[in-house]
């Protein structure tokens, strides 16, 4: 089977700039930021966003830097998770794939044939299209056959709160007032519940939207930070090409907003406030200095070009490359984390990023002067974005290039699936969503090559995209989408 024969008829985003297909394009188009700031109060809305204060003269004040973030705005997993029971071994990140993936199911016109059902429960029938039988993956009450529908989740480590901890680690005080670490596993268990644990297995995404669809196919979830989505998508085109199934849902799910995260690791800087703050999130300009936190979900269906043709549905575009590949980054080689703003910081390997996109093109069959634009995933980190910048400027100089970050922010696990899905709205409108803060990309001194973006509109004039995604220690993907 050929790439091409792969194609993608549905979308669903949970996102800061807009919940389901019609918003995210709307604010994606529009340039509408999903970056604001919040002040000190905690809502039920923002709860789960983690703010730093700091000391000063004894008054605690809260860091801007952490206050200005992409967080969503009227999302509530119960509009979306059935049954609602299901909610209480669900964080945040698995809710928000669970509605991106119920979008994206609805979006491709999929409900008339879900939840499926085992092929040994009915005979299978065998559409025909053209007269041409293709595969029966159907039953005989048009339902699809649980064993030829799967799901395959770009995921991350998730982490709970704080507080959900807070009851162990009292107990594990001493009379001194001094923390035992010895007493913790016997703390643990009489003061964490037993489902706790099931709130946080990166693997429960897929988990949970299998159960719902009862989709007995490949289940996969792929946990390689950035480039999870995209490389989820690359897994379920591997399963539909070898024939173990038909039609595959493919998410993603991050966040960057968690308190226990930000006290584990840092290892990507945080953005200056700048003013108007919806400009804060400044990938690839010369001022950049670190990203601006977000979460988001964001889910697609592929499915065989034959399953599409036989329900009438159009497809939004077809996967006609893809390829995924590592070189291992200076700092990651030499174990040295860290969001240092030196140019050698060592975050990113911008060959890794070149030989990912040379590989998806070279799959896809197609040249740079013929890459109509270029989703790319820069979120304001100076250094990853020079990575990027280098490769993009090898491979395809005169693209021009999308990047959907700096109004979503950096959104984790999910960023090469929003990538991915702005790629689709780029493809479906036909239209290059503007770069709001295009003019400072510009190198005044004339020693960095620029980037084709633009603070404007501009049409897709060749149906041929690309998107990218790259990670700190050279991980990089790529998949190019055509009509």
């Amino acid at each position: 089977m050929k790439s091409s024969d792969l194609v993608i008829t549905g979308v669903g985003m949970v996102s800061s700039i807009g919940v389901g297909r019609q918003s995210f394009t709307e604010s994606l188009l529009g340039g509408v930021s999903g970056v604001k700031r919040l002040d000190g109060e905690t809502s039920e809305e923002n709860e789960h966003v983690t703010r730093r204060y700091l000391t000063v003269d004894g008054e605690a004040i809260l860091d801007e830097e952490t206050a200005v973030v992409a967080s969503l705005v009227d999302f509530d997993g119960k509009d979306f998770v059935k049954p609602r029971k299901a909610l209480k071994v669900m964080c945040r990140e698995i809710q928000t794939a669970y509605a991106a993936s119920q979008l994206a199911v609805q979006d491709a016109g999929l409900q008339p044939y879900l939840p499926a059902i085992p092929a040994d429960e009915s005979q299978g029938q065998t559409p025909r299209v053209g007269g041409k039988a293709v595969r029966p993956c159907y039953t005989d009450g048009g339902r699809i056959q649980s064993d030829r529908i799967g799901t395959v989740f770009g995921s991350e480590m998730l982490y709970g709160t704080p507080e959900e901890l807070s009851d162990a680690f009292h107990d594990c005080l001493g009379e001194d007032e001094k923390f035992y670490p010895s007493q913790f596993g016997n703390a643990a268990m009489k003061r964490i519940t037993p489902l706790w644990l099931l709130k946080y297995l990166p693997n429960m995404p897929a988990c949970h939207f299998s159960i719902v669809l009862n989709a007995h196919g490949p289940n996969n979830s792929i946990t390689v930070g950035d480039t999870s989505g995209q490389a989820a998508l690359i897994e379920a085109c591997g399963y539909l090409k070898r024939g173990i199934a038909d039609f595959m849902v493919v998410s993603a799910s991050g966040s960057r907003l968690n308190a226990t995260r930000a006290l584990f690791t840092e290892d990507q800087p945080l953005a200056k406030v700048v003013e108007p703050v919806s400009l804060s999130s400044r990938p690839h300009a010369m001022d950049a200095d670190g990203l601006v936190r977000g979460e988001g979900a964001g889910g697609v269906i592929i499915e065989r070009a034959e399953m599409a043709e036989a329900r009438g549905v159009k497809p939004i575009g077809k996967v006609t490359g893809y390829a995924s590949r590592f070189l291992p980054s200076h700092a990651f080689a030499n174990n040295q984390q860290n969001a240092d703003l030196r140019p050698d910081a060592g975050r990113g390997n911008p060959a890794a990023i070149v030989s990912a996109m040379r590989g998806a093109m070279e799959e896809a069959g197609v040249t740079a002067d013929q890459v109509g634009a270029i989703v790319g995933h820069a979120c304001g980190d100076p250094v990853l974005d020079a990575c990027e910048r280098q490769a993009i400027n090898e491979v395809a100089p005169e693209a021009p290039v999308i990047l959907p970050s700096s109004l979503l922010g950096h959104t984790g696990a999910a960023s090469g699936m929003m990538g991915l899905l702005a790629a689709c709205v780029t493809l479906q409108s036909g239209k290059i969503s503007p770069v709001p803060h295009a003019d400072g990309c510009v190198d005044a001194s004339g020693k960095v090559q620029p980037l084709n973006v633009s603070s404007s509109v501009r049409p897709l004039e060749k149906r041929v995209v690309l998107a990218i995604a790259h990670t700190s220690p050279g991980n990089a993907t790529a998949v190019v989408i055509e009509d």
